[in-house]
């Protein structure tokens, strides 16, 4: 149960309501998207709607890092998933299987960002992983930046480090809060997709 009370729609101004909601733009399953998980009001937005002025401030500074750099969309929810594995948050692990699912990213390479499983990935990202598991961990030293630094131009280095930490505040809040999923947990293996 959660440690927060849910906001509840009605109790919003109405011009205020729709930031309760998923950005997601394809909500509900298709038989193009059989892996759709369910979108609609999310729980984390109901939560933190307690504070609306912070809500709206959060969703554009999280849209900001989603859509900032030059980030691709597997790089994106590489980095996002990495983050709810490494801090254990069920329920940002469980919205962003959607995302990643939706954006081409293949179930195996979920699994094995998930199971920490290296040889399962290519070589860009297992240095993505390795790079944000460290930045969970404030263990980023000179070596690993020096081997994402060979990959990717500082820009995009700010880039990921705002996207993790972003999701990495997230997960604190989440976990802080006790925020259910709205429907039944993917799973870290994806055994209930």
């Amino acid at each position: 149960m959660a440690r927060i009370q849910y906001v509840d729609p009605e109790e919003l101004p109405e011009e205020k309501r729709e930031l309760l909601d998923t950005l997601s733009e394809q909500d509900g399953e298709t038989e193009e998207r059989a892996h759709s998980l369910e979108g609609g009001t999310l729980n984390v937005y109901r939560a933190l709607g307690n504070n609306v002025e912070l809500l709206e401030a959060f969703r554009e500074f999280g849209g900001a890092a989603w859509r900032g750099g030059e980030l691709t969309p597997h790089e994106r929810e590489t980095i996002i998933l990495t983050v709810a594995r490494e801090t254990d948050s069920a329920y940002e692990f469980h919205q962003h299987v959607r995302v990643a699912l939706d954006e081409g990213l293949a179930p195996e390479t979920i699994r094995a960002i998930s199971a920490n499983d290296h040889e399962a990935l290519d070589d860009e990202t297992a240095l993505l992983v390795d790079y944000v598991r460290a930045y969970v961990n404030g263990a980023v030293d000179d070596e690993l930046h020096e081997r994402l630094a060979a990959a990717y131009d500082e820009a995009t280095i700010v880039a990921i480090g705002m996207l993790a930490g972003a999701y990495l505040g997230l997960a604190r809040q989440l976990d802080a809060y006790a925020i259910e999923t709205e429907v039944e947990f993917v799973g870290w293996q994806l055994e209930n997709l």
